[in-house]
């Protein structure tokens, strides 16, 4: 039988998809579940939303709910003892209890009173809280964790080795043992699910701990579990039940955000130990002088934990939100176990349809990670990679650009666990540190590390999860976005297969510099050339006010309408923008008030420029940001890797110099054409050099097959091919976001390394040049020549 994938009307997929999986949409009609989630959720009826692990999108009844409630009641303070601190109160403590209710199973109300719940900012308060409140002793504590652990748990090892603690990892296959037997105390640190790969724990490993360690303490990290089921405490006896558990609630409702928990159980609490920092709140009494002295409140126990912890004023709108989301979430989806049903559904179909996606010559698309074998069936999250024909990664920020300008909302890189990264890919610690010391972090773009060694493995993967309101329309328009885009049944153009060496000619037909980073170009008749660029490009730069960090079109595509205009004879940058008094800048500066800025991972001295030129961008692009200039002193700040040295360069990514063809761009609006009528023009590839064609017609792409090439009398080497990345997508006229050329750039000029490719660095090679003065005009000849006709 053919399946559900592979059938060409989408509405018998479907139809196919609900015989097959009756807990689909929880027992609704799936038409009128569907027109639901188009009435709750009307931001996710134009976009496809794949990344409910990060967060899940509130429904709009929850927000309806929660300003009636906040608008035609009083509440107040629950600190005070008027009638609306009192309201307050009353419903924190039914917050309270309708967690451990419906999150964690506790129906019955005895079995509630064996637990405590404590509100924090989120489960990474939650989690640090623990570590910091545990009794550790010196050498005679020990905390353990799982390797795959979000970053959170792994940072509880900071409070133990602060305070001299001793600290290790286990594999979920390695059941750690205690090699210090007279430890007074001992931490376990697991997820229930990994937040990457969606699997699954449970407490099934909390029983297993608990009965090698009786008197140990386990710290369970539940906030993707959470998110779509019940950890039902209720189905352990206590005392192999984890003694804290964290979570976070935007996770599992959407709203509010910055409120999760600590719940804690009772005969455990005793030992989490108040440290230092004491608020409003959480004490008896304390003096106002020397001697100084403090005594916490004094709760009998098994009386409330929380009143140890939670200091200050409770953000009590916030707990009041969440009970409206709550009844909301019960209300749209049954409960929580019905959202189990629902997202197993999906999970089921979306990783049987992943695995049968093959290129043309039968290897597979699609690798499904697993962080570790799971004790129960796994979480609704696919941890993943896309494979190449010869069954090589393609990089992650590949996938996420391409997904971005399609409407997809995924998450790539690292996960926030690294645990989960370093076994999948085989990176030890002296690789990350490696990749740490050549400027790599974790939210950078780089997607390959191990460069010059003989391992180069991924330094990311992809994500995608579901949630309540995730739909099968999702999955299908993810799997047709995979088919369209990296199932590999035809030749990429020119590419995968060389072409020789030209011995046609052509000329320059445009010349454009970018004085301001970022910002629009000049075109120019003629101009000098230095070993760093065409004289003045991106000598300046935007940074946002508050961090130095360099700003961009791909996040502020305005910044294309602001256009900078070098003026030499009367040494003067004149920068315009709509709407706008020109602006006049001398080109002339010094170096009194030096600065630093951060340009992707590198650190570079800037100077500063005039408050009232700040003052000008900020109010134009609607954000703090000010104007800088690479101080004289760093005008060769960076370098293009090659192996014949270092290239240096200003403000520019990765070279002196980007070149394209008229040709090139009129294939790409040939191809764009073929599905619809969008206009692209040479200009959103913001490059220096533009070619036409001279005495015979230019082949497209002939910029891939040159080494060396001549404009005029200047002699330039090509570096490299040009990666292209979402840039490519701002109209460079309006400032808009467009999805092409970059689509179309994925289809048709993709690598083998699944890198999106278009037009190719240069460096100028003075010492092949031959001009007296070293400047190019528009007209110049453009001529092909090879490295063996000029190194004899």
């Amino acid at each position: 039988m053919q399946r559900p994938s592979h059938v060409a009307n989408i509405e018998q997929t479907r139809l196919k998809f609900f015989l097959d999986e009756p807990d689909y949409a929880y027992g609704m009609d799936p038409k009128a579940f569907h027109e639901t989630i188009k009435t709750e959720y009307p931001s996710l009826n134009s976009t496809t939303y794949l990344d409910h692990a990060a967060s899940t999108p509130p429904p709009r009844s929850t927000l309806i709910s929660f300003a009636e409630q906040a608008t035609n009641n009083l509440y107040s303070n629950p600190h005070s003892r008027s009638s609306s601190s009192t309201a307050t109160l009353l419903e924190i403590e039914r917050c309270r209890g309708r967690i451990l209710e419906e999150l964690f199973g506790l129906t019955d109300p005895s079995a509630r009173g064996q637990w405590d719940v404590v509100f924090t900012s989120g489960a990474t308060a939650a989690l640090k809280l623990v570590g910091e409140a545990f009794p550790w002793a010196n050498s005679h504590s020990k905390y353990i964790y799982l390797k795959q652990s979000h970053t959170s748990l792994v940072g509880v090892r900071g409070c133990a080795l602060a305070h001299g603690a001793v600290v290790s990892t286990c594999n979920v296959t390695e059941m750690p043992g205690l090699e210090h037997p007279e430890a007074d105390s001992t931490l376990f640190g697991y997820a229930a699910q990994c937040n990457a790969t969606g699997s699954r724990l449970g407490l099934g490993y909390c029983q297993q701990l608990k009965e090698r360690h009786p008197t140990s303490f386990v710290l369970l990290d539940a906030s993707a579990y959470l998110s779509t089921a019940v950890l039902d405490l209720a189905s352990v006896p206590t005392e192999y039940a984890p003694d804290f558990i964290a979570c976070s609630f935007y996770k599992i409702v959407g709203y509010p955000t910055g409120l999760g928990c600590l719940v804690v159980k009772r005969t455990s609490g005793a030992i989490l130990q108040r440290n230092g920092y004491f608020g409003g709140g959480t004490i008896d009494s304390i003096s106002v002088s020397s001697p100084e002295w403090s005594r916490p409140r004094r709760s009998l126990l098994p009386g409330p934990i929380h009143e140890r912890f939670e200091d200050g004023t409770l953000p009590f709108l916030n707990i009041i939100a969440l009970n409206c989301a709550l009844e909301t979430h019960r209300r749209l989806f049954k409960s929580q176990r019905h959202i189990s049903k629902h997202v197993s559904a999906l999970l089921r179909f979306a990783t049987r349809e992943l695995a049968l996606l093959t290129h043309e010559n039968s290897r597979p698309v699609v690798k499904q990670h697993q962080a570790f074998a799971s004790l129960e069936e796994p979480g609704p999250t696919i941890g993943f990679s896309i494979l190449d024909p010869a069954s090589e990664y393609v990089g992650h920020t590949n996938l996420e650009q391409l997904a971005t300008v399609n409407g997809f909302h995924i998450r790539t890189g690292g996960l926030c666990n690294t645990g989960v990264l370093a076994s999948t890919f085989n990176i030890s610690d002296d690789d990350l540190q490696r990749e740490y010391n050549r400027g790599r972090s974790c939210w950078d773009d780089e997607e390959f590390g191990g460069i010059g060694t003989d391992y180069k493995y991924p330094l990311g993967m992809a994500r995608i999860s579901f949630g309540a309101c995730s739909t099968i329309d999702d999955v299908l328009q993810w799997l047709s976005f995979l088919r369209r885009y990296f199932v590999v049944s035809d030749k990429i153009t020119s590419l995968l297969e060389p072409v020789k060496q030209p011995s046609i000619s052509a000329s320059l037909k445009g010349l454009m510099l970018y004085p301001i980073k970022s910002c629009g170009g000049q075109p120019v008749g003629r101009w000098e050339i230095v070993s760093t660029g065409l004289r003045y490009d991106r000598e300046w730069m935007l940074v946002d006010a508050a961090t130095g960090k360099t700003l961009s079109q791909k996040r502020y595509p305005r910044m294309a309408l602001i256009r900078p205009t070098v003026v030499p004879e009367d040494r003067v940058l004149i920068i315009s923008a709509p709407q706008r008094p020109d602006l006049c800048l001398p080109l002339d500066t010094s170096d009194e008030h030096v600065t630093a800025a951060n340009i992707c991972s590198d650190v570079v001295p800037v100077t500063s420029v005039n408050i009232d030129i700040d003052e000008w961008f900020t109010a134009f692009l609607g954000m703090p940001c000010c104007l800088r200039r690479l101080s004289s002193s760093a005008r060769r700040h960076a370098h293009f890797d090659r192996a014949t040295g270092a290239v240096p360069i200003l403000l520019s990514n990765e070279s002196p110099f980007l070149l394209i063809s008229q040709p090139s761009v009129d294939q790409v609006s040939d191809w764009i054409h073929e599905s619809n009528d969008i206009e692209i023009h040479a200009d959103c590839f913001r490059a220096n050099f533009l070619l036409g064609g001279g005495t015979a017609s230019l082949p497209p792409f002939v910029e891939d097959t040159v080494d060396l090439l001549r404009i005029g009398s200047e002699t330039f080497q090509v570096l490299a091919r040009c990666r292209r990345c979402l840039m490519v997508c701002v109209d460079q006229n309006t400032g808009c976001r467009m999805k092409e050329p970059f689509s179309c750039l994925a289809r048709k000029r993709k690598s083998p390394q699944g890198k999106i490719e278009f037009g190719v660095h240069l460096m100028w090679r003075e010492d092949l040049s031959t001009g007296s003065l070293p400047t190019i005009c528009v007209g110049d000849p453009v001529t092909f020549v090879s490295l063996r006709e000029n190194n004899g």
